[in-house]
């Protein structure tokens, strides 16, 4: 999912000057990339504005590189295994998965082949061979996978090839909806749509999060519209109005709820539903507050260089797309102690989250 088109140079300017990276110190010996009536543009600026594009890629090259890694891993120990056994690689192969696959019984068969929905009308006979044929590829792949397994431990593989860490962001919360203490040691910052599927597929996962760890972690929703999803924006602007009223939270999850069949009725309907003060609901949405509030959000997410939702920033730490529980559990321990060492929690004046 894309973003909307980028924003003018004007404003992009205004944004970067309301959500900023953690700075690094520049180097006095960086490279001079151009100059503007004499003052110079340097490689590290560049470098430390373009910190999240720069890990995307850092991201990629260690996806490529782990997965030719494994490739080689279990090429190595193919042959090791196979010149064990005086065979070549596609015999020791192919003697290791056929067991496994001399066991599909016709039964299993016949349940695999009543299961498929959707039945062609047609030839039986060919409809349960290819259920064979799936089963057989399910067993050889569940064999494959468990005999490169056992050869890993006999030969005491190990991997040192680490991912990259992701970059840590210093972004202003301000009057944006969250949940949670203020002085939480962990703060998740969600720039979210309304009608991303992965987003509500996400609302779960952060429910379990609130309650295991309450007082521990505070959760700050943040507006990301993306430009495919026709109602995401007035979705976000009706959500801030019923935030306007302290129901921001009630009417989120009734979006959510209803996502991704919204339509510009649902809102004040949501609002009625939920006993908000309608005349105040309604004025709301005719103002320019909402707009504004929800654009100022587009463009931070913008400014940042954020390509898709949902992304998470835990304690500035940047994530991006959908995160199962144990991920963002992973996520939250490691933060944690370092909370309790003295790190800097958020700051609940400036609301501030850096590290």
């Amino acid at each position: 999912m894309r973003p909307f088109p980028a924003i003018s140079l004007r404003a992009s300017a205004i944004a970067v000057a309301a959500v900023c990276l953690l700075p690094l110190p520049l180097r006095a010996d960086s490279p001079v990339m151009a100059t503007v009536e004499g003052a110079p543009i340097t490689q590290a600026e560049i470098e430390q504005a373009l910190r999240l594009p720069l890990y995307e890629l850092e991201q990629e090259r260690y996806r490529l590189t782990r997965r030719r890694l494994d490739q080689m891993i279990v090429e190595r120990l193919l042959a090791r295994a196979a010149a064990a056994q005086g065979q070549s690689v596609s015999a020791f192969v192919s003697a290791q998965v056929q067991g496994p696959i001399a066991t599909i019984t016709p039964e299993e068969v016949e349940a695999r082949w009543r299961a498929t929905p959707d039945q062609p009308p047609g030839d039986e006979e060919r409809a349960k061979q290819d259920a064979r044929n799936a089963l057989v590829r399910e067993r050889a792949t569940r064999a494959l996978q468990e005999l490169v397994e056992r050869l890993s431990r006999e030969a005491g593989v190990s991997v040192t090839l680490q991912p990259p860490d992701p970059p840590v962001m210093t972004i202003p919360i301000g009057d944006d909806p969250a949940w949670g203490s203020p002085t939480a040691p962990v703060t998740i910052i969600e720039f979210a749509d309304f009608e991303c599927p992965a987003c509500k597929e996400s609302l779960p996962v952060l429910r379990q999060l609130r309650d295991l760890y309450k007082d521990q972690v505070r959760l700050v929703y943040r507006d990301f519209p993306l430009s495919g999803h026709p109602q995401a924006r007035p979705a976000a602007e009706a959500a801030h109005c019923a935030h306007e009223q302290g129901q921001f939270w009630a009417y989120h999850d009734a979006l959510f709820a209803q996502a991704p069949d919204l339509k510009p009725s649902d809102y004040e309907a949501l609002a009625e539903r939920l006993s908000l003060n309608q005349a105040e609901f309604t004025a709301c949405l005719a103002s320019a507050r909402p707009k504004a509030a929800v654009a100022k959000d587009l463009a931070e997410a913008q400014s940042l260089g954020l390509s898709g939702t949902p992304t998470f920033f835990i304690n500035g730490r940047y994530l991006a797309g959908f995160q199962s529980l144990e991920t963002l559990r992973q996520h939250i321990d490691r933060e944690l102690p370092a909370a309790r060492n003295g790190a800097r929690a958020p700051d609940p004046a400036t609301g501030t989250v850096s590290r």
